[in-house]
């Protein structure tokens, strides 16, 4: 109990996002399988299946997530995950995900996977609650698709 008390404490006088990449080491999030679960007139809904492994010694519970995925400057999709999921203790679980793009925002991208020539910086960003704490996170990087 006295742990949990320091715990938070420190939460407090250092701030979540300091202290947790201090103790807690960031999960491996991998891509398992993507399927197209509607496609409308406006938009096209997907199911990503992620496979997240914890590296750390506690179970992370994560609770709400917000997201918002942009390419080349643009967002292509945002939204709520607010389902939650547990993953174990040195442990793994597989999340499934969705995802709505509308298709003003992707009809270039589809263009250039379909051409096997497509090239995008993207950045992922959002926010995770992990209990009483909202953690940001953000992710850059670069797509590449070329024949």
């Amino acid at each position: 109990m006295k742990l949990i008390i320091v715990i938070l404490f420190t939460f407090g006088l250092t701030g979540c996002e300091s202290l947790t990449k201090s103790f807690l080491k960031d999960p491996e999030v991998n891509v398992v399988e993507v399927k197209v679960v509607n496609i409308n007139m406006s938009d096209i809904s997907f199911a990503v299946t992620l496979n997240v492994k914890n590296p750390n010694g506690l179970e992370l519970s994560l609770g709400k997530v917000t997201y918002e995925l942009n390419l080349s400057g643009e967002t292509v999709t945002e939204g709520t995950f607010s389902e939650g999921f547990k993953v174990p203790a040195f442990g793994q679980n597989n999340v499934i995900v969705p995802l709505k793009f509308k298709f003003k925002s992707v009809g270039n991208i589809l263009s250039g996977i379909i051409n096997r020539s497509f090239t995008k910086e993207y950045e992922l960003k959002g926010t995770a609650q992990l209990g009483i704490f909202s953690i940001p996170f953000s992710k850059k990087g670069k797509v590449n698709i070329n024949n």
